[in-house]
């Protein structure tokens, strides 16, 4: 995997996932060497489109999920 730059701990590579206000980018956890995926919010985007609420929501919601087959937050 190339990874071009760092966000916080993590190298981020390329794009996997593209939604309403974020992309889902490959990264590698630089302290564990675990791969993760990291959400990029794109700020202007939520706050152009009042959407503060709807990440909040989704932020709130994904915290509570606990199942393997369901992505876990790590931080935010």
């Amino acid at each position: 995997m190339v990874l071009a730059e760092s966000i916080g701990k993590y190298r981020v590579g390329r794009t996997i996932g593209e939604g309403a206000f974020a992309k889902v980018r490959l990264a590698v956890d630089a302290e564990t060497g675990g791969c993760v995926a990291v959400k990029v919010i794109d700020r202007s985007t939520v706050l152009r489109n009042n959407l503060m609420y709807q990440v909040k929501r989704e932020i709130g919601a994904m915290r509570l999920l606990n199942h393997p087959n369901i992505v876990k937050i790590h931080e935010v």
